[in-house]
């Protein structure tokens, strides 16, 4: 038998593999944990860079309003000089550009309301100067008489993108020109320089519009330009927050920017993407290196621990395969401890099974011998394999020959054929334990009854897989209790004569009657028939007289020959309170011979039973027969029977009690027993009759004494369905 057999492929996962599963559900988890706090503090340091750069994006657009600030205070000093108070220009001219020395900015102009340029520090005074194309800034401030900073635009006089910043110079309080100090977007470098960002970061300060003003990186390419689409969307719905996308020169940044609420500008910082997750995948390529070297030396360790188990594990298969016989062979070198745990263990098997091979042989020798004492025919069949098993007891009872394979065909063509259809149920599919008896037809022409017996197997999808039984001859026994059926009738047939020898004074009472009517009748018929004209209607009511005395003579002759009639027991629909009530007329006279008065409370209706009408009537007489002798020692004016019949679920109850001494408590339990009595004369046989009658009937019968004196007697009845 070869090892390989125990081992397939699909069933389970060897040793090395299953270690190998332990290493990774060990690593992996961990790891997967690393990896979750990991992007866990590289979120929190994220958000708080971003935090931060927002932070720093408020400081730098808080410098850019600063600086306009300052520029708009340095204006509106100037616009208080006497020169320019006085109109005096030329002299204004001069002050401005000795002022401009101190700002941060490229020219100081004065322009009228009407947008015309009235000087310029970037022409000598008294030059020409181009009025104005379009002024917003300078509407804005004659709108509202504050000062303010316009947009990126191309400045007339310098040729180039500027910004301007404006202050209103009023004379009697009326706004009669506009004070401006003119800036190249170099001036707003700077401000972007003092926020020491990274170098890769880009930057950018961006006017009311979205313009680009100051940039990082290619300020000359990009400035005057519009800022990302995405960045303008952003700054229509919110005035600070932050945004992932590309830079406009195409490199991916994480947007953080903040917009002055005053002058509408904006700082942008733009994070380089890669610079920000940088922390996040150094840290992750390290725990998938850390990962891989640990499932590495981990599946190492597996594989060779493993071959270490498997070795030991497949060396203990012959030693197994041995034991189960009872061998146990030598056994190699194991270097795991359970493993030789598990080999002692196998000794140990080895030796159980040899003990118990050795108390089997002697059960199977023991039961052998049991079987052939006791005459026992062992029979096993496989429903697998369709093959029957039987003993040498059991082919001599069933008349088999030696040697002759069986089949099912072949046992059921011995069974009677009335006895087959339940036989073949039995024992072709069976369900469970089955019992049951049946005749077979002998070889030799005898006829016996088998007594079978057995146990069905079923497998876990409770298909039976095998069945085993015993059968024994019992003709013995089936032929004893027909003997006992047969005498049981007989007793029963000569309780109803006894019965009737007690009845038959009353009996021949009840029957006078009728023939004393019949006499009386014929001989005043005589009388009439010798009269010379004899009255024929009196005649014809002579004899309608006579019928009627015949017909209750034989209505009272068939009842009593109904009752001592030995014909078999026939269960037919009987309706209970009309067969007690034909009882009670055939037992009227008797009770009157006995002084005693009936009290009867019946049901009625039509409850049906399904008996023998014979066998119950002899019940019913006996037990109000046993009532009349129960009170033989009564004063006659207290002998009183009260018989009640209920309807109780679906049983018929009738009650018998007398007004007797009752039954002595000792004597209770025993009243039903064969010949036992508790009247001075009798057999002892009457309850016990009628108690296996009513068991017959599937009913029952029990006496009980009352508590105002006197026993009842109780019958109960199943009702017909």
């Amino acid at each position: 038998m070869r090892i390989g057999r125990y081992f397939t492929r699909q069933d389970a996962p060897g040793v090395r593999a299953t270690l190998g599963l332990l290493v990774l559900g060990c690593v992996l988890p961990l790891s997967l944990v690393a990896a979750f706090l990991i992007v866990e503090f590289y979120q929190r340091g994220r958000q708080q860079l971003i935090d931060s750069t927002v932070t720093q994006a408020q400081a730098a657009i808080a410098g850019v309003d600063r600086e306009f600030d300052s520029l708009q205070a340095a204006l509106q000093a100037l616009g208080t000089s006497r020169q320019l108070m006085t109109g005096d220009l030329a002299g204004f001219h001069t002050r401005a550009r000795d002022a401009l020395g101190n700002l941060h900015a490229d020219s100081i102009v004065l322009v009228d309301p009407s947008g015309k340029l009235l000087l310029s520090t970037r022409r000598a005074y008294g030059e020409p100067l181009p009025r104005l194309p379009g002024t917003p800034l300078l509407k804005r401030i004659v709108a509202t008489g504050r000062g303010g900073v316009s947009d990126l635009f191309p400045g007339p006089l310098a040729g180039q993108l500027i910004y301007t910043v404006g202050v209103p110079i009023r004379r009697d309080g009326a706004i009669v020109m506009t004070l401006n100090a003119t800036a190249t977007p170099a001036h707003l470098t700077s401000l972007l320089a003092e926020q020491k960002l990274p170098a890769t970061w880009r930057t950018a300060i961006l006017d009311s519009r979205g313009k680009i003003v100051a940039r990082s990186h290619e300020a000359a390419k990009y400035v005057g330009k519009s800022a990302t689409p995405a960045l303008l969307h952003s700054l229509s719905v919110r005035g600070e927050g932050s945004l992932e996308g590309r830079a406009l020169d195409g490199l991916p940044v994480y947007t953080v920017y903040s917009r002055s609420p005053r002058t509408g500008w904006t700082v942008a910082f733009g994070i380089p993407t890669a610079e920000l997750t940088a922390g996040l995948r150094h840290s992750l390529g390290w725990l998938i290196a850390g990962t891989l070297a640990a499932l590495a030396l981990g599946l190492l360790l597996a594989w060779r621990v493993g071959g270490g188990i498997a070795h030991s594990v497949r060396a203990l298969i012959p030693p197994a395969l041995a034991a189960g016989s009872g061998d146990m062979p030598e056994l190699p070198p194991l270097a795991i401890r359970e493993a030789r745990e598990l080999a002692q263990a196998m000794r140990d098997a080895a030796a159980s099974v040899r003990t118990a091979q050795a108390q089997s042989r002697e059960s199977e020798h023991r039961l052998t011998l049991a079987a052939q004492a006791a005459r026992l025919g062992i029979w096993v069949r496989d429903q697998l394999r369709h093959e029957i098993w039987v003993s040498d007891t059991w082919r001599a009872l069933f008349g088999f020959p030696p040697g002759q394979t069986l089949t099912m065909a072949d046992v059921l063509g011995r069974i009677h054929p009335e006895d087959r259809p339940a036989a073949e149920a039995a024992l072709v599919q069976p369900r469970g334990r089955y019992e049951l008896e049946f005749r077979i037809h002998h070889p030799d022409g005898a006829e016996r009854w088998i007594s079978s017996q057995g146990q069905a197997e079923c497998d876990s999808a409770g298909q039976v897989t095998l069945v085993r039984g015993v059968s024994l001859d019992i003709t013995a026994r089936k032929q004893a209790e027909l003997d006992m059926l047969q005498k049981q009738k007989e007793l029963t047939h000569l309780s109803r004569v006894a019965m009737l020898g007690e009845l038959s004074g009353t009996l021949a009472h009840e029957l006078n009657q009728p023939l004393t009517a019949i006499l009386s009748n014929a001989q005043a018929a005589q009388r009439f028939l010798r009269q010379p004209r004899p009255d024929l209607d009196e005649l014809r009511d002579i004899l309608h007289d006579i019928i009627e005395a015949d017909e209750r003579a034989s209505a009272i002759i068939r009842r009593l020959r109904s009752l001592i009639g030995n014909q078999e027991s026939v269960l037919q629909p009987v309706v209970a309170d009309e067969l007690l009530s034909d009882v009670l007329h055939i037992l009227r006279a008797d009770l009157i011979h006995h002084g005693v008065t009936l009290h009867t409370d019946l049901a009625g209706g039509t409850l049906r039973l399904q008996a023998d009408r014979v066998q119950l009537q002899q019940v019913l007489i006996n037990l109000i027969i046993n009532a009349c002798d129960a009170m033989a020692a009564t004063p006659a004016a207290q002998r009183q029977i009260a018989i009640r019949s209920r309807r109780y679920g679906k049983q018929w109850q009738l009650d018998v009690q007398d007004s007797g001494p009752g039954i002595p408590p000792t004597q209770l339990g025993r009243i039903f027993e064969p010949f036992f009595t508790t009247k001075s004369q009798g057999m002892g046989l009457g309850l016990a009759i009628c108690r296996s009658i009513v068991q017959a009937h599937q009913g029952r019968l029990w006496a009980e004494n009352s508590d105002g004196g006197g026993a009842c007697l109780h019958l109960s009845l199943p009702e017909l369905p």
